[in-house]
């Protein structure tokens, strides 16, 4: 067996997507702002190492290492990917996003539903033992379907509110309502994982763990693990994001008190 560092896996089908990812988003930006290159440069790098690392190989083996996979996936890497977005003003999709920008302002709870009902999607019983049993092959397109579906969403669920178009935007306390629910839904799904019977997802219950296990952990504490990862970190994300549009709307509302006037007039007094 080879050395926990040396697990490195890469499978042809996730290359491609990683490469067609980097096209679109030439294709879109065409590199112009190096802030956002950089940016763009991080979801990568934090996309390699939840597909290829040895994460991936622990991730068969350990739930909480899965569900680290999918947190950083869908809730990094898909709002850092909708930062970095920022159209060139020669790209003939300029206009098509900017009318997307404001649909999904309008229609925020698609995009609500698309980060929310992804998440939940795939910690179905039977469909997350399916894609597990597949993720050994490398020309399995559901490993690849799921990867790109979590990335997808997350872009679609930040895109009111870190769109590419500021007058897209959700308001302030609108965004607040909408990432504080987002936590409430995770929080119940983080609940769900950690109380569940052992039997729920079979992929890791019908492991023997003592054979592959160097760090004693139980598949009682590997769920329940799993469960807070989906539950801690993943609502501490969605609350800094409040905290982020409360700063907005506080610094927004002293903006428009704080309006010079003068006096036009003679104060007048009455005996």
């Amino acid at each position: 067996m080879k050395p926990f560092t040396e697990q490195w896996h890469f499978d042809l089908l996730t290359l491609l997507l990683v490469s067609g990812i980097i096209y679109l988003y030439w294709l879109i930006t065409g590199f112009r702002s190096f802030k956002n290159y950089i940016c763009f440069l991080l979801v990568l790098v934090l996309f390699v190492i939840a597909e290829f690392s040895p994460l991936q190989s622990l991730g068969m083996r350990y739930f909480s290492v899965h569900m680290i996979s999918h947190v950083v996936i869908l809730l990094i890497c898909g709002p850092l990917l909708m930062t970095a977005l920022r159209v060139k003003d020669s790209s003939p999709l300029n206009g098509k996003l900017y009318k997307l920008s404001f649909f999904f302002c309008r229609h925020s709870w698609l995009a609500w539903l698309s980060g929310v009902g992804i998440m939940w999607f795939w910690h179905i019983p039977f469909i997350f033992d399916g894609s597990m049993n597949t993720m050994d092959g490398s020309y399995n397109l559901i490993p690849v379907l799921q990867a790109a579906s979590m990335l997808l969403a997350g872009m679609l669920f930040s895109w009111p509110i870190f769109g590419p178009f500021k007058s897209a935007h959700l308001p302030p306390l609108s965004g607040i309502v909408y990432l504080f629910t987002a936590c409430i839904s995770c929080s119940l799904l983080g609940l769900l994982i950690t109380f569940a019977p052992l039997n729920t997802w079979h992929f890791y219950a019908a492991m023997d763990m003592p054979l592959n296990n160097p760090w004693n952990i139980s598949l009682q504490q590997d769920q329940q693990a799993a469960g807070l990862i989906m539950w801690v970190p993943c609502c501490f994300i969605y609350l800094s994001g409040c905290l982020y549009l409360l700063y907005r709307w506080f610094t927004a509302s002293e903006q428009r008190i704080q309006v010079p006037f003068k006096l036009n007039t003679p104060l007048i007094h009455h005996d």
